[in-house]
């Protein structure tokens, strides 16, 4: 654990998924700015497409969110993230599968509501339609986002759901119970408290920061 770095901020859904898991592994790996930050030559040698989060060991530079997670499940010690079940399994790479290609790449559209306020209602209706996706792949029986254990679709749906609240669509969960009884479990327990505080105050940091600087 000492020669791994992991870069990148604590607002970063991307960032946080591997964090928590390493978390529920039992290891509290720290967060680190890089020096100079992320579109800085040296940055950039280690991983030229310039985005966080990077993990860094010794000479291993691995970027991504997702392969990140992967590598620290694998070799951080404690409990799987990934159930043995092939099945089980399956399911929780699915739901990753469908946040990162469906609920994503539609958060832009509340992220600028705004400056563009036309591109909200079509964003909230995408990124129901992927809530629905993943209402309907999960299991009634289901007391976390899949299975009754933590898992790493549990460190994928946390921090991408703080969003819907930080950004005014937590009503999207209104009609899905199994998800809305999943998000008020996740956000109460100890992992998705802590996380979701440092990300509140990671994305005020970074609305202040914005705000100063356009007012300089």
């Amino acid at each position: 654990m000492s020669d791994m770095h992991l870069y990148g901020g604590m607002v970063s859904p991307f960032v946080l998924r591997p964090l928590l898991v390493a978390r529920a592994k039992g290891h509290d790996l720290p967060v680190e700015s890089f020096p100079g930050g992320i579109k800085s030559p040296e940055y950039l040698a280690l991983s030229p497409m310039g985005k966080m989060p990077l993990l860094v060991q010794g000479d291993f530079a691995l970027p991504e969110s997702q392969p990140i997670t992967d590598y620290l499940d694998a070799v951080l010690s404690g409990p799987a993230m990934i159930p043995a079940d092939p099945q089980e399994a399956a399911r929780v790479r699915l739901l990753v599968r469908l946040a990162d290609v469906y609920f994503v790449p539609n958060l832009g559209g509340l992220f600028m509501g705004r400056e563009k306020p036309e591109g909200v209602a079509p964003a909230k209706k995408a990124l129901g339609e992927a809530l629905g996706y993943m209402e309907h792949f999960r299991n009634a029986a289901d007391s976390h986002a899949v299975g009754d254990s933590f898992t790493q679709a549990d460190a994928a749906l946390i921090p991408l759901f703080f969003f819907l609240e930080a950004l005014g669509a937590a009503d999207l969960l209104s009609p899905l119970p199994g998800l809305s009884a999943w998000w008020t479990k996740a956000k109460a327990s100890a992992l998705g408290s802590r996380a979701l505080a440092e990300q509140g105050e990671a994305m005020k940091a970074m609305m202040a920061a914005r705000a100063a600087a356009a007012q300089a």
